[in-house]
């Protein structure tokens, strides 16, 4: 499914589930991604009836460039994408950068957002200065690091090879669609300088559901404990998985994510 925002083609993978009364869904992927890290999601959310949408962010991918510089920049885009969408309201789901672009969102329009899932967050989402200078000197070193520190894995028991080779191949991938060669520095830099985290979730009405890993070596579950007291009506699933929830716990995200959708 194709459509354009401000003149510039957008990508979506679209899911239409069958019950009138289910929500529409929107799906925001995290730095140096794309709509398939929501694959193992998307299936089970139709199934349970659901019109589900997973976009490419702005020069991810297929949906034309530039890249967004900013949380505050992508989550206008975003709001501008649900008006072309034809969508009043509609249940934001996050990873990680997109977990603050729906936050975001969710704060400048509550009366669109009818719930928020922020899965593998922080607020704030500070990025360790190496990586940065890191994916803007080195990328491909860059995205073997983030890869490695998505998963769950110790010395003891590393991480499954096959899901580091996927996330690692989906980075690469998206990486050489953008010729400028700087997407992923600029979706990294993006989530380190957002600073108003906090005072929008103090703004979010919506039923809240955080959903995060145990394990997590990149926005560790400690780091929501600012973010759970500004949002007082924020529920906590915490996974026995890293970064990757979605492909670590495919089964117990989907839960949590359907059992947000039943409250009101």
């Amino acid at each position: 499914m194709q459509c354009l925002v401000d003149a510039r083609m957008v990508h979506l993978e679209y899911a239409a589930g069958a019950s009138r009364d289910a929500c529409s869904v929107l799906l925001l992927h995290g730095a140096g991604q794309d709509h398939r890290a929501w694959s193992t999601l998307l299936p089970g959310l139709q199934r349970a009836g659901h019109r589900v949408y997973a976009p490419d962010l702005p020069g991810h991918s297929d949906s034309a460039g530039p890249p967004c510089t900013s949380v505050e920049a992508l989550a206008a885009w975003l709001l501008e994408l649900l008006d072309v969408l034809g969508l009043p309201r509609c249940a934001l789901v996050g990873h990680s950068m997109g977990s603050l672009v729906a936050l975001h969102a969710a704060a400048l329009a509550p009366q669109r957002i009818s719930h928020l899932a922020m899965v593998a967050t922080a607020v704030p989402m500070r990025v360790s200065p190496v990586l940065l200078e890191r994916a803007r000197g080195d990328v491909d070193a860059a995205m073997r690091d983030i890869a490695q520190w998505s998963h769950k894995g110790s010395r003891e028991q590393p991480a499954d090879p096959r899901l580091l080779d996927a996330t690692l191949r989906l980075m690469q991938s998206v990486q050489a669609r953008w010729p400028a060669g700087d997407l992923l520095a600029t979706d990294l830099a993006a989530c380190d300088r957002y600073a108003d985290g906090l005072e929008m979730a103090r703004r979010v009405l919506a039923p809240v559901q955080l959903v995060l890993g145990s394990a997590d070596r990149m926005t560790p579950a400690r780091a929501t404990a600012e973010l759970r007291q500004a949002i007082p009506q924020a529920q906590l699933s915490l996974l026995d998985a890293g970064h990757a929830l979605m492909q670590e716990q495919p089964q117990a995200l989907l839960q949590a994510l359907l059992q947000l959708l039943e409250r009101t």
